[in-house]
């Protein structure tokens, strides 16, 4: 029996099978009713590329794990660290959830500078919007051959992916640290 590869985010194709989706390898700038941002589209590898755009962000970090859609019992929230993070801190982190943040839907993962307003927010969607040193960023992007596009679109209509596989990694990053833990705000489920 073959089993499929899990995955993160999907489309329905016109014979409404439900297949993963990919991007292109390309990002775009958006206007926000605050700063402009830019929303990236890799086609795989998400965290090595955050890895990237963190290195033009200046240290400590923050990470906020916005826990959306819960598989056990555990309740969905805002689950912020509790300490400023070193780079080395924040690449253990991402390395060690590495699989769970690219192939299962169930949360977005933010990761701030706390020395100044630099962001990074990779979404359920498989995209990274990046506010703060755009220029910086557009640089790593290019440094990269991703094409700059007028906008991103997600597929309509498109599919999130909550996969049992990967319940221990649920639990274990719940447990990585002391979190402060808060509800979803409205925002989050947008």
């Amino acid at each position: 029996m073959y089993l499929a590869k899990p995955y993160k985010f999907g489309h329905l194709n016109s014979s409404k099978e439900d297949l993963p989706f990919e991007y292109g390898d390309t990002w775009a700038v958006e206007k926000t009713s605050g700063p402009e941002r830019l929303i990236i589209a890799p086609r795989s590898n998400q965290v090595d590329l955050i890895g990237e755009l963190t290195s033009r962000m200046p240290e400590p970090f923050d990470v906020l794990y916005v826990f959306l859609v819960p598989r056990t019992d555990t309740p969905p929230g805002r689950y912020q660290s509790p300490d400023p993070l070193t780079r080395a801190d924040l690449t253990a982190f991402l390395s060690r959830f590495r699989d769970y943040f690219e192939t299962d839907g169930r949360h977005d993962v933010w990761i701030r500078s706390a020395y100044d307003s630099s962001l990074l927010v990779f979404d359920q969607h498989n995209v990274i919007y990046a506010y703060g040193p755009l220029e910086a960023f557009e640089e790593t992007l290019r440094s990269r051959d991703f094409a700059k596009v007028p906008d991103i679109h997600f597929p309509a209509p498109h599919t999130h992916h909550y996969n049992r596989e990967f319940d221990d990694d649920q639990d274990a990053l719940l447990n990585y640290w002391s979190w402060k833990v808060s509800p979803l705000t409205e925002q989050d489920q947008d």
